[in-house]
């Protein structure tokens, strides 16, 4: 897919925000051919660039998620910063940031004057609330909805849960907009807060506690019945066994020799519970390798779990991985987001403000 060919060629994207949920989004917009200007403070840049391991000098997330952005560095603190990301936005089709509410306006750039500025401006807002200026972070957030709880670990999850969903539930907002956009010409102000990330994983929870509770996902998809869990095998490893269709899961019980269980796949009582402890015991009896490849030709939805070491070897993700570029060279990495619509930019991620002078100049003279 040619550059020009993308769904969103063309159109500019001045990102302000800072962290995971704003780098999430730039980077659908950035797959997607959008041309995103990142607006860092020229001390200290975005704090991804710090986060360890460091790639070729910049934190590796920063590497993973703003190839091919641009950099620009504005202090928005002082007149001149504020100033020159008013001219940004007066030239762009969207614009990103994250600050509490009413940062922006305390730097001089209220959002009704962005907006009386470029009608068509798509101002984009990742707050902590929706109606509060309050601090949170992605573990409040998934603790706040019941995500982390449901999650059932004593730990936590070392996964942004709530910052990666608000990105890509922003990115739906922003498009939304801009087809609104194509409509009527007009812009506007869209709002995803980041409290709102957790939400679609819970939203079939709420609504069956709603109902008295007992339901499909806290029951059979909450690991309770034999058929869909995760088993340990004997050499420690592990298999997802999603055998929900009782034709799957009486072909896998009795092709790995237990066919006394094939009754009790859907089971999520006290039969059901020592139905699965009988499969566990069972398939440690050989590691997993021994229980795939027995599998191999069965075509039963029965998996490896692997960790985030072996996960970018299985060759099923082939096609859902690229070669990320670094200043130095590139990785395999994630992407792009959209494998059938998007692409990878050819460009690393930018050095703190590389490109400054020339961005300036060039919306300076628009």
């Amino acid at each position: 897919m040619t550059s020009d060919s993308l769904p969103l060629a063309g159109t500019v994207v001045v990102d302000v925000s800072r962290m995971l949920p704003g780098a999430v989004l730039a980077r659908c917009l950035l797959d997607l051919g959008a041309r995103v200007i990142k607006v860092e403070d020229p001390a200290t840049g975005d704090l991804m660039r710090h986060a360890p391991p460091l790639i070729d000098g910049i934190g590796a997330g920063f590497v993973a998620f703003f190839r091919g952005a641009e950099s620009v560095g504005l202090d928005l603190r002082t007149p001149a910063g504020a100033a020159a990301l008013r001219s940004l936005a007066a030239g762009a089709d969207v614009l990103i940031e994250s600050f509490r509410p009413g940062t922006m306006a305390r730097f001089g750039l209220p959002e009704p004057e962005l907006l009386a500025a470029n009608p068509g401006l798509v101002l984009c807002s990742l707050p902590g609330f929706s109606v509060s200026s309050a601090v949170g972070h992605d573990l409040n957030f998934t603790g706040l909805t019941g995500l982390l709880r449901a999650l059932r670990t004593d730990g936590i999850v070392g996964l942004q849960l709530a910052d990666v969903t608000s990105g890509l539930l922003a990115c739906s907002s922003v498009l939304a907009a801009l087809l609104r956009r194509a409509r009527t010409g007009k812009g506007g102000h869209v709002q995803q807060p980041l409290l709102s990330g957790p939400l679609p994983f819970v939203t079939w929870a709420w609504a069956e506690r709603a109902g008295g509770g007992g339901g499909m996902s806290e029951a059979v998809l909450g690991g309770r019945a034999p058929a869909y869990r995760a088993y340990r095998c004997g050499d420690g490893r592990e298999l997802s066994v999603g055998c929900l269709e009782p034709k799957f899961w009486l072909a896998f019980a009795q092709l790995v020799g237990r066919p006394d269980l094939a009754g009790l796949g859907l089971d999520t009582g006290p039969a059901g519970q020592e139905a699965a402890a009988a499969m566990e015991q069972h398939l440690a009896g050989h590691p997993r390798d021994h229980w795939l490849a027995l599998l191999a030709s069965h075509d039963l939805p029965v998996w490896p779990v692997h960790d985030l070491d072996a996960a970018p070897q299985e060759p099923r993700l082939v096609e859902l991985t690229e070669a990320t570029p670094t200043p130095a060279g590139s990785f395999r990495g994630v992407g792009p987001f959209f494998p059938s619509l998007g692409r990878t930019p050819e460009r690393s991620a930018p050095a703190l403000g590389e490109h400054t002078d020339a961005i300036l100049a060039e919306f300076a003279r628009r």
